[in-house]
């Protein structure tokens, strides 16, 4: 007898304890979606409230949500990707995509989904720009980024730029000679592309 009140104890303890398990996954479930639907509100609220943020900036809306195909290849095989920029608009004849984020983290560039997502925009879709509107401090940002060859262009011209400073402040003229032949030696295939 005593062994059957404690088998049906621990069943019972059993049952219980897979119970609170399972409740405890349905609430924590429906908080994550009750919070994304709620981000997901909130963001398409702050979407509409961006388009009269733009309107009043001057810009015409060319179009809200408009589909994109970025097609490219993985292994031979041709795969195609569609992005859809929040907002297409039109300022003194030239075109942007902007991007609009809410939230604690999104609305940094330094983020790297919205830094990546704004990077494919550049990449994949023909615009004059990309604006970030960071819509929780109203904050429209133009976003720029530059090509490898562009990176290796600006060290060589701060290179060149900090060479020739030292051949003008530096009074030697021994030292102005060696400043002409670094500015000669490190812009030799730029002065050879420009002429042939």
């Amino acid at each position: 007898m005593t062994t059957n009140y404690i088998t049906t104890a621990l069943f019972l303890i059993i049952v219980a304890i897979l119970l609170f398990i399972i409740a405890r996954y349905k609430i924590v479930d429906y908080r994550k979606r009750r919070n994304q639907r709620k981000r997901f509100e909130r963001g398409r609220d702050q979407e509409i409230k961006a388009k009269d943020y733009l309107i009043k900036k001057g810009y015409t809306i060319v179009s809200s949500q408009k589909s994109y195909t970025h097609a490219f290849e993985v292994d031979g095989e041709n795969v195609k990707a569609e992005l859809i920029p929040d907002y297409v608009v039109k300022k003194n004849g030239k075109t942007y995509l902007v991007e609009v984020k809410t939230g604690k983290s999104a609305i940094n560039i330094q983020n790297r989904n919205t830094r990546r997502q704004i990077l494919e925009y550049d990449y994949a879709i023909d615009s004059d720009g990309i604006f970030l509107l960071d819509m929780e401090n109203l904050e429209m940002k133009r976003v720029r980024f530059f090509t490898k060859k562009e990176q290796q262009s600006s060290v060589k011209v701060v290179l060149l730029i900090g060479i020739a400073l030292v051949g003008i402040i530096v009074p030697s003229w021994y030292i102005k000679g060696i400043a002409a032949v670094l500015l000669g030696i490190v812009g030799y295939k730029d002065i050879l592309r420009k002429f042939s």
